[in-house]
């Protein structure tokens, strides 16, 4: 299995949290809240909001800033953070597009890649579908992994099953599309 750069799987790791996602969509609705205000909005306390803001923005997602004694968080990439602008781009398409219930699609399909080894198989498989086995073959390993993290990948939407062989797809998703091009080449 090649290396990957962690930067994709920790972001959608981070990504995969219900709590940051309501996060998220509070920031967009109402841009300009400090960290009290959003707290309260999703039914935390201060500090997780603090701690769980701060995740997003070491991704790249949220930038913060002062405003009298209160820090205030705003969706706005980090140029730094190559990946940042295309899933910020593609998260406001699906919190504006979407209704709050469907927030959760956004965490299934960021927990799909939330992971080197499922990154890994999806990698393989826009290559060519494979069969668990070849899969394992490839990769080095073993059947249960490779079972396990294409039942994820299933139901995130990243794969499906026809013939004995496991096929890449790209959910409809803007999240799923934006994910799908920041994929590393195999």
């Amino acid at each position: 299995m090649n290396q990957l750069n962690p930067t994709l799987w920790r972001t959608c790791r981070a990504l995969s949290g219900n709590t940051r996602i309501r996060l998220l969509r509070q920031i967009h609705e109402k841009p300009g809240r400090n960290v009290a205000e959003l707290a309260a909005a999703v039914g935390i306390g201060r500090s997780d909001a603090s701690q769980e803001l701060r995740r997003l923005q070491s991704r790249g997602l949220l930038r913060s800033s002062r405003t009298g004694a209160h820090l205030v968080y705003r969706m706005e990439a980090d140029p730094q953070v190559k990946s940042a602008a295309p899933l910020l781009k593609a998260l406001e398409s699906a919190l504006s597009d979407y209704p709050a219930e469907r927030d959760g699609e956004i965490c299934e399909i960021a927990f799909g890649l939330a992971y080197p080894r499922r990154i890994a198989i999806a990698q393989a498989l826009l290559a060519a579908p494979q069969s668990d086995n070849e899969l394992g073959a490839a990769l080095r390993l073993p059947g249960f992994a490779v079972f396990s993290h294409l039942r994820i990948l299933q139901k995130s939407g990243f794969a499906r099953r026809q013939n004995g062989r496991c096929h890449f797809q790209i959910p409809a998703h803007p999240l799923a599309k934006a994910l799908v091009r920041l994929l590393p080449p195999a």
